[in-house]
C-alpha cells in the first residue's frame, strides 16, 4: 500500500505492507455464534482450536464436519446440545484483544502432568525460529505470532494472526486436527500470557509457555492451578527490543521462569 512517509522534516511516497483483517462468522449446527476477527488462512485449524479453547468441544471426535465458504464457517457437532450446555457454564467478557471471549471457571481446567524437559537453549533457539518465520510480523509489527515446537526446538507450526488468541486457536486446532501429543511440546508467543491466554493453553495441555514479553497476575494464577510453566521477557544474545526512542541489542541472554521452573534445564 502505498503511503506518505515523514522522515528528516520531508514527505516522500513510501510502500507498506498492510494486515489484513477477515471477519469469519461461525455458525454451529445452523446457529450463530460468533463472528471473529482473524488473519485469512488455517481457518479451519482456528474454528477447531476456538471451539477446543471456550470448552465447546472436548476433542476432535465431536465435531461432524467444518465447511468453509467464503467468510463462513459451518460446523456439525454430534452433540447439538453441548454448544448451549457450554454457554450457560461460561461468563463473557471484553478481553484486551477487544473480542469477546468465553472462559470457565478455572477449577474446570486440567492438570498439567506432563513430564517433559525443556533446555533454555531450547527456549532461545524456538524463540528466535518465531521471529525468521514470522514474516509478516517482521514486516508489518502489525501481528502477533506463536509457534509450537518439540522438546529439542524442532518446528510443529507456526502461525501469525491479528489476535494473540487467535494464533493459540490455530496452533492448538493444527495440533488436534493432526493428533500432535501435545504434552511432549511447547509453545512461544509474542503476546502477553494473560489469564485467556493461559486457559487456551492449560486446556490443550501444553505444559510449557514462553514469551517475548509480560506476564499477568491472573495469567501466573491460572499457571499454578495447572501445572503450566510459564516463562516471559526471553531475551537472547543479538535480540533486537524495540522501545519509545530507540532499539535495544540484548548482549546477555535471559529469561523470567513465573511457575513450573522444575521442566526448564539450565545446563
Amino acid at each position: 500500500m502505498e503511503c506518505r512517509k515523514l522522515a528528516d522534516g520531508k514527505f516522500s511516497k513510501a510502500e507498506v505492507g498492510v494486515v489484513i483483517e477477515k471477519e469469519l462468522h461461525i455458525f454451529v449446527n445452523g446457529a450463530p455464534l460468533i463472528i471473529a476477527s482473524i488473519a485469512p488462512g488455517m481457518e479451519r485449524e482456528f474454528v477447531t482450536g476456538y471451539l477446543f479453547g471456550q470448552g465447546f468441544i472436548n476433542a476432535l471426535e465431536d465435531l461432524v464436519s467444518i465447511e468453509i465458504e467464503d467468510n463462513a464457517a459451518k460446523v456439525t457437532l454430534k452433540d447439538a446440545g453441548k454448544v448451549s450446555l457450554s454457554a450457560e457454564k461460561v461468563n463473557y467478557r471484553i478481553v484486551s484483544g477487544g473480542g469477546r471471549v468465553a472462559y470457565s471457571d478455572d477449577t474446570s481446567l486440567p492438570e498439567i502432568c506432563a513430564s517433559v524437559k525443556i533446555n533454555k537453549k531450547a527456549i532461545y533457539r524456538a524463540m528466535n525460529t518465531l521471529f525468521e518465520k514470522a514474516d509478516m510480523y517482521r514486516e508489518t509489527e502489525g501481528v502477533h505470532a506463536a509457534g509450537l515446537f518439540t522438546a529439542e526446538a524442532g518446528p510443529i507450526c507456526i502461525v501469525e494472526d491479528i489476535g494473540r488468541h487467535n494464533t493459540l486457536d490455530k496452533l492448538i486446532g493444527y495440533g488436534l486436527i493432526n493428533n500432535i501429543d501435545f504434552g511432549s511440546t511447547f509453545l512461544v508467543s509474542t503476546g502477553r500470557m494473560a489469564s485467556e491466554m493461559a486457559t487456551k493453553i492449560c486446556r490443550a495441555g501444553i505444559p510449557v509457555v514462553a514469551t517475548k514479553t509480560a506476564v499477568t497476575d491472573k495469567g501466573l494464577k491460572i499457571g499454578r492451578t495447572c501445572g503450566l510453566t510459564i516463562i516471559g521477557f526471553v531475551r537472547d544474545t543479538g535480540t533486537m527490543i524495540h522501545t519509545d526512542m530507540d532499539i535495544r541489542i540484548i548482549s546477555e541472554a535471559g529469561m523470567k521462569i513465573y511457575t513450573g521452573a522444575e521442566r526448564i534445564l539450565c545446563e
